[in-house]
């Protein structure tokens, strides 16, 4: 996984321990995709002042992933639902045909599980 994507995963989940200024920037650069010269002039501070709170906000999320660990845990789920799925679907061939509906229904259990992210 590339360090915008981990990035925005981390921020998904403990977003809200940032403050509201750090959460701009955050979502200036990263969301937004301005460079750090754009959010400069709109917050009206400097570059390095910009590229500070990034790394302020970088560490406080990475800080909260080290203790917490729950976009660990959510990526390890999500992995082991998607072989869940391979394997539903390699057994399907070979169900007894009363044994389909009961299929269905555990594999769509498992796929609305995987969309909604509850895992």
């Amino acid at each position: 996984m590339d360090n915008v994507t981990k990035l925005n995963l981390l921020y998904d989940y403990y977003g809200d321990f940032l403050t509201k200024k750090q959460k701009e920037i955050f979502e200036s650069y990263y969301l937004n995709d301005l460079s750090l010269g754009e959010i400069a002039q709109n917050c009206g501070i400097t570059r390095q002042g910009v590229y500070d709170v990034l790394r302020r906000s970088q560490d406080i999320l990475y800080n909260f992933e080290k203790k917490l660990g729950m976009v660990k845990r959510y990526i390890y789920r999500k992995k082991e639902i998607e072989e869940i799925l391979v394997i539903l679907e390699e057994l399907k061939s070979g169900l007894d045909p009363d044994f389909k509906e009961k299929y269905k229904d555990v594999s769509s259990r498992v796929s609305a599980l995987l969309k909604e992210g509850g895992v």
